[in-house]
């Protein structure tokens, strides 16, 4: 049975990690994918970070499932090929600078007079126009820009620290896919086509404004000594062979946590989530004397009383411990397969399971370099150019 989104054909002209890995989510959930990219060089993601035959971890997680295509769209005729191609697809996306892609001839005035059904997702670092709208950007940029390092920074940090990892980019990734979802399910209503545009900047302050700007939501609260967001004193606790979060929120986790480390909590100070609030010197208490208590006490002793007391807690895994982790294995989430170049490859799988069009990987590698060139202009009636094409560069 094929994915929720099969018969949707995406063509992409998107480099790095935002626009490939919205596009990367839709096609594992059925879409097909047709990457365009320039000869030579390529997405400069086949490059970044670990690299095993030539394609690096991150473009096999953001590209995997995809058709590439190496065409120098800076020629009339490569131009011609992603019109021919938009043609006959559902969505185009490009996540290139303002001005760019106009400047090829390939803006969406231009490509939905070929179809006016196509939606056309535009991604770019701070919108449209604007002030910033010239620049070059990458995640580091849109994290210090947008707060997110702001609110990763503690008053007790010597400089702002930044997440470690692209988040601005795969927030946005998310909401793209989301968003060209919706843009989709509203043509099928008769909509038709439109032109969708979102940036980075965008999605990151809607992330962060969701819990971690508190004070800048509700413009009139007089709590102002609380932290902008309700997690920002969160910290794992110390045990014997390891660390785990303990997350006691409701009156009943409170006092079964405080049970689980032998700590009294009878003080009527502590008696509900209210009382605590109004008396946070004696709730702190409570949370010194656990961790005091918990840094004799094994893992494994932890998680079975912390379990029975049915507390929420987890035991803080490094990256690679998660594919021997108990749950993942049972959830199945991930999946191994021989990649033609980068050899043995271990990904997630889709993480939205449905019931009646499942969301697999039908092609779990990523393309690569123009593999799929020839092929693809073949489809597409253009076979007899292809040596034209490929004496002239504008193919790789």
């Amino acid at each position: 049975m094929p994915g929720p989104l099969h018969g949707v054909r995406i063509v992409e002209m998107c480099v790095a990690v935002t626009g490939p890995l919205a596009v990367m989510l839709l096609v594992d959930q059925g879409a097909e994918a047709i990457k365009v990219e320039e000869p030579g060089f390529g997405d400069q993601g086949r490059f970044a970070g670990v690299v095993s035959g030539g394609i690096s971890a991150l473009f096999q997680m953001c590209n995997r499932g995809k058709r590439s295509v190496a065409m120098d769209c800076t020629d009339p005729r490569g131009v011609e090929v992603v019109l021919d191609l938009c043609a006959e697809a559902d969505v185009f996306a490009q996540n290139m600078r303002p001005g760019v892609i106009e400047r090829l001839g390939l803006s969406y005035a231009e490509v939905s007079a070929r179809n006016p059904d196509i939606v056309y997702a535009s991604i770019s670092g701070f919108g449209p126009d604007g002030p910033y709208a010239h620049r070059r950007v990458y995640d580091s940029v849109i994290q210090a820009q947008s707060g997110l390092v702001g609110n990763q920074t503690g008053p007790n940090d010597e400089s702002p620290r930044f997440l470690r990892q692209a988040a601005a980019d795969k927030v946005t990734a998310y909401t793209a896919a989301q968003a060209i979802t919706a843009a989709l399910f509203v043509r099928e209503r008769g909509a038709g086509g439109q032109h969708l545009q979102l940036s980075m900047l965008d999605a990151s302050v809607g992330f962060l404004f969701a819990d971690a700007a508190a004070h800048e939501v509700a413009l009139d609260n007089e709590q102002r000594h609380l932290a902008q967001s309700f997690s920002a004193h969160q910290r794992a606790i110390a045990f014997a062979d390891g660390h785990a979060v303990v997350a006691a929120l409701t009156d009943s986790e409170f006092h079964g946590m405080a049970k689980a480390f032998g700590v009294d909590s009878s003080d009527p100070r502590l008696a509900t989530m209210a009382d605590r609030q109004r008396h946070r010197e004696q709730t702190s208490m409570v949370f010194r004397m656990v961790h005091a208590a918990a840094a004799a006490m094994p893992l494994a002793e932890a998680m079975e009383t912390l379990d029975r007391h049915e507390v929420p807690f987890g035991v803080v895994l490094g990256v690679e411990d998660l594919a021997t982790d108990a749950q993942a294995v049972h959830n199945q989430i991930f999946e191994e397969h021989d990649h033609p170049a980068m050899g043995r490859v271990r990904q997630p799988r889709p993480a939205a399971r449905f019931s009646a069009t499942p969301a697999e990987l039908h092609r779990p590698s990523s393309p690569i370099h123009g593999q799929h060139t020839d092929e693809v202009l073949a489809e597409l009636g253009w076979g007899h150019r292809i040596d034209e094409l490929r004496a002239d560069g504008v193919i790789k």
